[in-house]
């Protein structure tokens, strides 16, 4: 599997000087699936500060990959995996050149279809909540292979275990983490997601 567990918890906007409190205060609550998306301030930095305090404690994704050159600073800065929003072949490719797995954002049954043949780790349907959560069950059956589907978009902790019924992980942005507030926030909502 390309996750630990079933829960990604997205830091959209975190800065290097916080991260390490935070991260801290998921892992200490069991969640060791982390994504820094590329939109936050230093994202490279805090990718590396991550990795260097936390080695392989905690599986480091980066997210909202939309360009190449984003893919070859996730590989220097040393990300486990990376996740799009979208499908772009061209990101696919870099990132199977620098052997980083990927969580492509997909949405329709023919980006999902092309995705699977792409080879691509893992499939982000996106954003999840606007599809019915039952999606994966009525679009495995054709797929020539299997593949985890994880639901990212609109998913907080009164929908995720209706989510996780039918999705391999989610990801949880805003609801578990806002920028600015205090990493003892960030440990508490973690917790409660985890209850």
């Amino acid at each position: 599997m390309l996750f630990n567990g079933k829960v990604i918890a997205i830091l959209r906007g975190i800065t290097p000087v916080d991260v390490i409190e935070h991260v801290t205060g998921l892992a200490d609550s069991g969640i060791t699936d982390v994504e820094i998306p590329a939109n936050s301030p230093d994202w490279a930095q805090s990718i590396q500060d991550i990795k260097r305090h936390f080695g392989l404690q905690v599986n480091l994704g980066a997210g909202t990959i939309v360009t190449t050159e984003q893919v070859e600073t996730c590989a220097q800065a040393g990300a486990d995996y990376v996740l799009t929003p979208n499908l772009d072949e061209k990101v696919v490719l870099a990132c199977q050149r620098h052997e980083l797995k990927t969580c492509i954002g997909v949405y329709t049954s023919t980006e999902i279809f092309a995705a699977s043949a792409l080879g691509v780790s893992a499939l982000k349907i996106f954003p999840a909540a606007a599809l019915p959560a039952n999606w994966p069950q009525l679009i495995k059956g054709p797929l020539s292979r299997a593949i985890p589907f994880c639901a990212v978009g609109g998913i907080d902790g009164n929908n995720m275990a209706d989510y996780l019924h039918h999705y391999d992980s989610v990801g949880i942005g805003s609801s578990l983490y806002r920028p600015g507030q205090p990493p003892s926030l960030t440990r508490r909502r973690a917790m409660a997601l985890m209850g």
